[in-house]
């Protein structure tokens, strides 16, 4: 399924940069961990729902060569259509800060460069790449298509495998990483979420 999405989209694509990501994609091959490249994001947005809600702020760090690269690290605020509303609540980003911010295009070209010969890993990575979709696919009418990797899912799937009783919360990043010794989170924002889902990523690989 995946490789026919590409296909569609490649054939739809008319973005260069994009275009050039997509055919990138399409020529990925698993490769020793050590070998690979990851491109761990966060997102914060005004709500769950990625056909509703907005984006205000983006970040990502790269993993290469099995270590985390804070020289690529990249932190970015939108600017919102509607405002934040109550979610200011949890991402503490204000209507009055996010008027400092950039719209989505701007940020886009540095996003699709990050990605290139590289998969994208999230902690719940269908909320994110549901809104990356959205967002992509309005300025250039083609999705996002990338490898990709969900560090909860990874996270479910150990627990399943050693019938682990699930409890409420017990997925969330900062359960997730205190079961591998990690401190705790000591804020909420996009850069500070990446770094922290990227060493999640490491601590799962070193137990695989």
């Amino acid at each position: 399924m995946l490789r026919l999405q590409r296909w569609y989209w490649r054939r739809r694509v008319r973005d260069p940069a994009l275009r050039a990501l997509l055919q990138q994609s399409l020529a990925f091959r698993q490769q020793p961990f050590e070998h690979q490249r990851f491109v761990v994001l966060d997102l914060e947005t005004t709500s769950l729902n990625p056909q509703q809600g907005e984006i205000v702020s983006i970040a990502w760090v790269v993993i290469e060569k099995g270590r985390i690269d804070l020289q690529q690290a990249r932190h970015f605020h939108l600017t919102t259509e509607k405002g934040v509303g109550q979610s200011a609540v949890f991402h503490q980003l204000t209507d009055t800060a996010l008027e400092q911010g950039q719209p989505f295009t701007q940020v886009m070209p540095s996003l699709i460069a990050a990605l290139a010969n590289s998969t994208l890993v999230c902690h719940h990575t269908p909320l994110d790449q549901g809104f990356l979709n959205r967002y992509v696919r309005q300025h250039t009418g083609a999705l996002l298509v990338v490898p990709a990797l969900d560090t909860l899912q990874r996270e479910y799937r150990r627990l399943h495998r050693h019938k682990v009783a699930l409890q409420p919360g017990d997925l969330r990043l900062g359960a997730c990483r205190a079961r591998y010794g990690l401190p705790a989170l000591a804020a909420h924002d996009a850069l500070t979420d990446a770094l922290a889902t990227a060493e999640l990523f490491l601590a799962q690989q070193s137990r695989m």
